[in-house]
C-alpha cells in the first residue's frame, strides 16, 4: 500500500476517534430531560459529577460508562476493523478525547476530558502490566490500593486522589516499562489528568491555601531539599557536611538575630505584600527552616548513607503530605488540645511508605525495614512530643531502622 494512502487510512482513524468522542451523552440527555444546556448548569462541566448533581442518578451512570468508554470504542475499531499498529490505536484514543474536549456542535466548547482519558490510561496500564512479572506487579498492586485507601479516605475528593496517586503511578510505570511508547502515552494521559485536576482544585478552592502554615513556596521547598542527597553522593561526606554546616549556621545566624532584635524581629515576620518569611508561631522561637538543617545535618552525621536518606525522605514527603491533607481535609483530632488529625497522620504514612516502597525498588533498604521506619516517623510527627518533628522524625526513625538492621 502506498505511503499517502496508508497515511490517510491513520488519519481516518483519528477522525472516528474524534466523532466518537464528540458525543457528549450529558448534553444529549439533559437536554432531551430538562430541556436546558448542561454546561449552563453546576459547574458547567458536561460530565458524571455534575450530572448526577443537577439531573439525577441515572442520566450519571449513563454519562459515566460512555465518557470512559467512548476512547476505548475508538481503539477497538482502529485495532479490529482497520488493523492499525499499536501507535495509531492509541492515536485514535487521543481523537476521542480531542472529541469530547471539542464537540463540533457545539462550538466546540465540550467537557474536560479526564473520564475518557482514565479509561484509555486503564488499558495502557493493562497493556504494561501484561509484561510484568506477577510477583513484581502484585507488589505494586498492593502497595497502589493502600496509597489510594490513605488518600482516598482522608479527603474524599477525586481530584486531589489523582493529584497524588498519578505521580508515584508515573513513576512505578517508568520504572517499570522504560521509555517505550506505552509508557511514553501513559504518561501524557497521567500528565493531562493531573493539569486537569490542579486546575480543577484551584477552582473549586478547596485546598486551604489562607492557613498560615500552607504557604505553598515553604511547604514545597521541602523536596528540593532531597539534592543533599546528590551532594552527598558527589562529594567526600566531610565536604558535604561542611556546606551543609555552613547553610545551618546561616539560617541559625539569621535566626539567633532576629530573636535578640524585636526590630529585626518585626521586619522578618510581618508580610511583605504576599510573601511572609516567617510564622507568627516562630516570632519567639528558631524557625522549622533552621531545624529542618538541624535534622539534616545530624541524620547524615549520626547514620549511614541509605539510612539518612530514607529519614529524610519521611521527613521532607511525609511532612509535606500530613501538612497540606491536615489543614485542608483534618477533620478528626488524634487529640483534642492539638492540631494533629487521623487525616494528617494517615497522609504522612502514605508518603512515607511511599518512599520506603521506592527505596526497596531501587535497593537502598529493606522493605520491612524501611516500613517500620515509615510507621515510627507517622507516630513520631502525630504525638505531642516536646522535640520538634524536624529533629524527632529524621533521628527516631533513623534509629529504629538502625537498629533492626543491627538485629
Amino acid at each position: 500500500m502506498p505511503a499517502a494512502i496508508e497515511d490517510l487510512d491513520y488519519a481516518i482513524g483519528i477522525i472516528l476517534g474524534y466523532l466518537i468522542g464528540s458525543i457528549l451523552p450529558a448534553y444529549f440527555m439533559t437536554k432531551f430531560l430538562t430541556g436546558s444546556d448542561i454546561r449552563t448548569l453546576g459547574d458547567g462541566n458536561p460530565g458524571t459529577t455534575n450530572v448526577k448533581r443537577e439531573i439525577g442518578l441515572f442520566p450519571a451512570v449513563v454519562t459515566a460508562s460512555y465518557d470512559t468508554t467512548k476512547g476505548l470504542m475508538a481503539m477497538a475499531v482502529s485495532l479490529w476493523i482497520f488493523k492499525f499498529p499499536l501507535f495509531w490505536v492509541y492515536m485514535s484514543g487521543a481523537g476521542a478525547i480531542a472529541g469530547h474536549l471539542f464537540p463540533f456542535y457545539l462550538k466546540f466548547k465540550g467537557g474536560r476530558g479526564v473520564a475518557t482519558a482514565t479509561g484509555i490510561l486503564l488499558v495502557a496500564l493493562f497493556e504494561i502490566s501484561m509484561h510484568m512479572n506477577f510477583h513484581v506487579l502484585l507488589g505494586d498492586i498492593i502497595y497502589l490500593v493502600f496509597f489510594v485507601l490513605c488518600i482516598y479516605f482522608t479527603s474524599s475528593d477525586e481530584n486531589f486522589l489523582a493529584l497524588t496517586t498519578l505521580p508515584v503511578l508515573s513513576m512505578l510505570v517508568t520504572i517499570r516499562a522504560g521509555f517505550s511508547n506505552v509508557s511514553l502515552f501513559a504518561n501524557i494521559l497521567m500528565i493531562y489528568i493531573f493539569v486537569i485536576s490542579v486546575m480543577n482544585l484551584k477552582k473549586l478552592k478547596i485546598l486551604n491555601l489562607k492557613d498560615e502554615n500552607m504557604r505553598l513556596w515553604r511547604i514545597f521547598l521541602r523536596p528540593a531539599s532531597m539534592s543533599f542527597v546528590l551532594l552527598d553522593f558527589l562529594m567526600q561526606r566531610s565536604t558535604f557536611l561542611t556546606l551543609v554546616g555552613i547553610v545551618l549556621a546561616v539560617f541559625f545566624f539569621m535566626d539567633l538575630t532576629r530573636l535578640l532584635s524585636d526590630r529585626v524581629n518585626v521586619s522578618l515576620t510581618k508580610k511583605l505584600g504576599r510573601f511572609k518569611i516567617y510564622k507568627a508561631k516562630e516570632a519567639k522561637r528558631f524557625s522549622s527552616m533552621t531545624l529542618f538543617l538541624m535534622g539534616v545535618f545530624l541524620i547524615f552525621i549520626i547514620f549511614d548513607r541509605n539510612t539518612a536518606i530514607l529519614s529524610l525522605g519521611f521527613l521532607v514527603f511525609g511532612d509535606m503530605a500530613a501538612k497540606i491533607i491536615g489543614i485542608s481535609y483534618g477533620r478528626r483530632k488524634i487529640f483534642k488540645m492539638l492540631s494533629k488529625t487521623v487525616e494528617g497522620f494517615l497522609g504522612f504514612a502514605a508518603a512515607a511508605i511511599s518512599v520506603s516502597y521506592f527505596s526497596w525498588i531501587f535497593g537502598i533498604h529493606p522493605l520491612w525495614i524501611s516500613i517500620c521506619g515509615a510507621l515510627i516517623a507517622a507516630i513520631v510527627e502525630s504525638l505531642p512530643l516536646s522535640v520538634d518533628d524536624n529533629l524527632s522524625v529524621p533521628l527516631l526513625s533513623g534509629a529504629i531502622m538502625t537498629f533492626f538492621k543491627m538485629v
